[in-house]
């Protein structure tokens, strides 16, 4: 018995369920998406992906640059860095400078601080100034991972979306449960502006990290004169646009239920209107068919009354 009625409540609950599911699996999605890069466990969840271009021209100048410096800087030419939105990775570290782990990652506030930081900055050109001094013209792949995280992708509007995402969640939770709670009807309403507010945010925040990768990855080579070439994380641009697509699904779902609510109250107002007689309706029909037969009387009796007068 409980079998039954706990599966009628589900069906007939089911587009409530299904935006709670929604709801619950964007949680994650953009949990994870927030987290990408700050540890190593999450370190295939990354934005943009940098690394030295080997079929550069100045390659084997990189190469020759790492190696002659210092025995710790040999092979820092095939590193590879990845950007997220609250930390930096870097993997495939060579052995000599790192024995213990060939991934690192580090907070984006806290990366300028590491030894690779320096080590990985490199001295392109020396330009002559108008007082005769020359002024090195450096590059460092780190920099720009972390210029990516803090000034390109920003982490806020992820963290807002996170914490409206999770307080829609209770509120829906609160709607969905079988028992007369208070301002059902108001938390009802307030969905509708919440769940279209969250898709406007996630929209803007999602467009954005869009725009900042593939800018990244369009400008970046170019200004590096073809040393960096960069990669946009498919994963996490996947996760980003799943997330959203989960809660315009929310809002569609939301948005139904209370258009259909609404028919349901006008056409049963429409029912009970149809129904319900009006008692001062009854005495007009009394009134009319009481006018009708006297009338039929007065014609009876204006037809025999001419009769008798032409007899």
């Amino acid at each position: 018995m409980f079998t039954i009625s706990a599966l009628w409540f589900c069906m007939k609950r089911m587009p409530r369920i299904l935006a709670l599911c929604f709801n619950f699996i964007t949680i994650f999605l953009t949990v994870f998406l927030l987290i990408g890069c700050y540890s190593t466990h999450h370190d295939s969840t990354f934005l943009v992906r940098y690394k030295f271009n080997s079929e550069s021209s100045f390659y084997p100048v990189l190469q020759n640059s790492f190696a002659t410096e210092s025995a710790e800087t040999k092979g820092l030419e095939k590193i590879v860095v990845k950007s997220g939105y609250m930390g930096i990775c870097i993997d495939k570290i060579p052995s000599n400078f790192n024995s213990t782990s060939k991934t690192i990652c580090y907070s984006r506030s806290a990366i300028e601080k590491t030894k690779l930081y320096n080590d990985v900055s490199l001295t392109l050109l020396n330009i002559q100034s108008t007082n005769s001094t020359s002024t090195p013209s450096k590059i460092n792949i780190l920099e720009l991972a972390k210029l990516t995280s803090d000034n390109v992708i920003h982490p806020y509007v992820l963290m807002a979306t996170i914490v409206l995402t999770i307080l829609m969640f209770i509120l829906l939770v609160y709607v969905t449960v079988p028992y007369e709670l208070p301002f059902k009807l108001y938390i009802n309403q307030l969905l509708l502006v919440w769940s279209s507010a969250l898709v406007l945010l996630w929209g803007m925040g999602a467009t954005s990290t869009h725009i900042g990768a593939h800018a990244s990855k369009d400008f970046i080579p170019a200004a590096s004169l073809g040393i960096i070439s960069v990669h946009v994380g498919k994963k996490a641009g996947t996760m980003a646009w799943f997330s959203f697509a989960f809660l315009l699904i929310d809002c569609l779902i939301l948005w139904y239920l209370y258009i259909r609510n609404r028919k349901s109250i006008s056409q049963a107002i429409d029912e009970v209107h149809q129904t319900t007689s009006n008692p001062f309706d009854d005495k007009l029909n009394v009134n009319k068919n009481t006018n009708n037969n006297y009338g039929s009387y007065y014609k009876y009796g204006s037809d025999s009354s001419t009769l008798h007068s032409k007899v």
